[in-house]
């Protein structure tokens, strides 16, 4: 039988919305990735307005590329470990999922 449960946080059923933005541990990771940057953020409840977040007004292009770059790498890595979990019984660390997609983000 396929559970519907997250696979990350087991608390909450696992929509889109949920896995990206709202779920305990994804937005850990998203408070460690605003920490590092040091910019404040607000919790958005759905993944598209999370995303549009990530586009700053007042800066330049580039800027809100690498911004969006750090989003999509975030979500991939959110996604990963989710699978991770879901198949190969694996763990989920927030600090790992967040130093992953640091350092790919920087590379």
């Amino acid at each position: 039988m396929i559970s519907n449960i997250c696979s990350m946080c087991g608390e909450e059923e696992e929509t889109t919305s949920h896995l990206f933005c709202t779920c305990r541990v994804a937005w850990l990771v998203w408070f460690k990735c605003f920490e590092w940057t040091g910019l404040a953020s607000t919790n958005y409840w759905e993944s598209k307005q999370h995303f549009l977040n990530f586009k700053m007004g007042g800066v330049n292009e580039r800027v809100n590329q690498t911004w969006g770059c750090v989003w999509i790498t975030v979500v991939g890595e959110l996604w990963e470990h989710g699978n991770k979990r879901i198949f190969n019984s694996g763990r989920i660390y927030h600090n790992e999922i967040f130093t992953l997609a640091q350092l790919k983000a920087c590379s």
